[in-house]
């Protein structure tokens, strides 16, 4: 499940490998671009697209894994030392709060500079968490790495042997 699936992006990617995905948005101009990318890349007979609120539709949920990619509040995160999930709308807890009604097995895509105890204390006892760092190689004037992003993964179990992380 893609609860913030916007033009679609990432719920068609799921689609290529996933035998069927539920792809949500408020906004019904991007639903409908979702859908025709769909069509383009050949997967919109695996994706059930829902036009709603994801905090209003989460307690009628079900699914196995569930993709978060919330707004982060607009271009002022990037001039924070550090993201607090609370600045996101819906607040980034809350939101994990009614994710993990839904299913343990979640990834939780937000900003570079993400609190990262913040994301470690969302994880059940007991429960994985994983923190992914996602970066792009500059193309311009120099080969280093930039951080973009941060992906944090988190399950209901140990995952290899080893506990929140």
């Amino acid at each position: 499940m893609d609860a913030f699936c916007g033009a679609g992006g990432n719920s068609i990617q799921f689609a290529m490998t996933c035998e069927r995905v539920i792809a949500i948005d408020i906004d019904p101009a991007k639903l409908e671009l979702a859908r025709h990318n769909a069509t383009i890349y050949g997967v919109q007979d695996r994706i059930e697209f829902l036009l709603g609120d994801f905090m209003e539709l989460a307690p009628t949920l079900k699914a196995d894994v569930l993709f978060l990619s919330p707004p982060w509040g607009g271009p002022e995160y990037t001039r924070q030392p550090s993201f607090d999930l609370h600045y996101m709308t819906p607040d980034g807890f809350e939101l994990f709060k009614a994710a993990r009604a839904i299913t343990p097995n979640i990834a939780y895509f937000v900003p570079r500079n993400s609190d990262v105890q913040q994301l470690i204390s969302l994880a059940d006892p007991g429960g994985a968490c994983e923190i992914e760092q996602n970066f792009l190689v500059a193309a311009l004037d120099t080969d280093k790495p930039i951080p973009k992003t941060i992906t944090a993964y988190y399950s209901s179990g140990l995952v290899g042997g080893r506990g929140a992380s």
